[in-house]
């Protein structure tokens, strides 16, 4: 995967829809919301020193045990203020593999998706 595919496999999800808040190049997801709330960020790609980057968002434990144990192919979420930090993590897309992709695609989906009120969850 690159990262056009991971922007293409979040596209995919149920409400869905892409972003670019912080100008070109820096592709943002996001599940709809009310118009008021401006959508929940589920994943994140972006180029950082020739590198494409993933930055998704798992439960603490599972962002520290991602950091620890992938020999720095999964980092602190780049640029996330400290309150997200402990669970957004951003992944160097050519260090990880597809499948794994998929997976911190899916879990960060969920989460976000969880954020959803009712009527949010219906209009999707």
């Amino acid at each position: 995967m690159n990262g056009e595919d991971i922007i293409n496999y979040c596209l995919a999800k149920k409400g869905a829809y892409l972003d670019f808040p912080f100008g070109d190049g820096y592709a943002v997801v996001k599940i709809k919301t009310l118009p008021k709330r401006n959508g929940y960020v589920f994943a994140e790609v972006f180029e950082l020193k020739g590198e494409e980057k993933f930055t998704f968002s798992t439960s603490a434990e599972d962002a520290v045990f991602l950091r620890e144990s992938s020999e720095g192919a999964v980092v602190r979420g780049w640029h996330c203020p400290p309150v997200q930090a402990r669970y957004k993590s951003t992944a160097t897309v050519d260090r990880v593999g597809d499948d794994l992709l998929k997976q911190f695609a899916d879990v960060s989906y969920m989460r976000a998706y969880a954020k959803l009120t009712a009527k949010e969850r219906e209009d999707l």
